[in-house]
């Protein structure tokens, strides 16, 4: 399988090079390596020229997560798109497997392997002398919060079979390239409008809409510095997250299963909004302004909807899950809110 590589760079010298060596030392026999980068200004440009094998695509502003995605994905003919950001770093077998389990499974769309979190320094973190999860796939839950599978958890064993899951994180993922031009609305696969952060899940979701399988194959091991979290939170960030929750919802559901939730939905806007208000005001008021117009969003929606095949209600049914608000919380007052 032809695997495209797309790495998208804003700002990331700090991480670029050692991200770049890692993709390299990959082995499976056939990847084009893409850096996309969202017109950085610490060279991050200029670190991943000195990579001969490496194609360079320089913009001349910031396209986003999402259209720095779509020019990768323009470059993939056919095959596998494998998108990672700079904060990973993979096992030298790492998209092989993946590769070879995409090959294997005709019916799946996305496949990711078994993330560890990784220190700044490059060193895994730990709980309890194991490592720690960082992400084994992605979850969905009845109150429309999606998570990464076992995040913070050690990994004790309990993430060692390969599994059906809702989706795959953004941060190291294998997509089939058929796949995702199967789920583009109006020749545009990665959703613009979000920009950056929970694009992820809206292509989890259109693709479960579509019939397709995601996997979680946990013999591609890999690290991955997650931030975004404590002291790393920005007002961006935070205005991205807030707001692309809600779009990515009112683009993908249905009115009854959101109508049979509306308790747990209610009570996660409720805490989400008193969050991002109390701790990130500005990013608060900044993701009211951009929802006060729908009207993109409302227009992917009816396109999607005329191409799905499978019915939401169908897809809540199957593979949304009860939600754990202690668990959640807990977190929140450990990282301070």
């Amino acid at each position: 399988m032809r695997v495209t590589v797309c790495v998208v760079s804003y700002n990331t010298a700090d991480h670029l090079a050692a991200a770049l060596t890692s993709l390299l030392d990959q082995t499976h026999p056939d990847l084009h390596l893409v850096v996309v980068d969202n017109n950085s200004h610490d060279g991050s440009a200029d670190i991943a020229r000195r990579f001969s094998d490496v194609e360079v695509i320089a913009n001349r502003r910031n396209l986003g997560y999402t259209g720095a995605a779509n020019q990768a994905l323009a470059r993939a003919a056919d095959g596998g798109f494998f998108l990672v950001t700079p904060d990973v770093r993979l096992d030298p077998g790492h998209i092989a497997a993946l590769a070879t389990g995409l090959e294997a499974r005709p019916h799946a769309a996305s496949v990711q392997g078994r993330l560890h979190r990784m220190r700044p320094d490059g060193s895994v973190v730990t709980v309890d002398g194991q490592p720690m999860i960082d992400s084994a796939g992605h979850s969905a839950h009845t109150n429309r919060v999606f998570r990464n599978r076992g995040d913070g958890l050690p990994d004790d064993g309990s993430y060692d079979d390969p599994v059906e899951i809702f989706g795959v994180t953004g941060a190291a993922a294998l997509h089939r390239v058929a796949a995702l031009h199967d789920i583009a609305l109006d020749g545009e696969v990665f959703d613009d409008d979000l920009f950056a952060f929970f694009e992820d899940v809206d292509i989890d979701w259109r693709l479960k809409a579509r019939g397709w399988q995601a996997w979680y194959l946990p013999d591609a091991v890999g690290r991955h510095e997650r931030g975004g979290e404590g002291a790393r939170r920005s007002r961006l960030v935070e205005r991205l997250s807030y707001r692309n929750w809600f779009l990515t919802v009112a683009k993908n559901d249905d009115p009854g299963s959101l109508l049979r939730h509306w308790h747990l939905l209610g009570a996660t806007t409720a805490l989400r909004t008193a969050d991002l208000a109390l701790t990130v005001p500005l990013a608060f008021l900044g993701a009211v302004r951009d929802l006060a117009d729908p009207r993109s969003t409302l227009r992917k929606r009816r396109l999607a909807e005329a191409h799905r095949t499978v019915p939401n209600a169908e897809i809540v049914a199957r593979w949304f899950e009860p939600f754990d608000y202690r668990a959640w919380v807990a977190k929140r007052i450990r990282r301070g809110w």
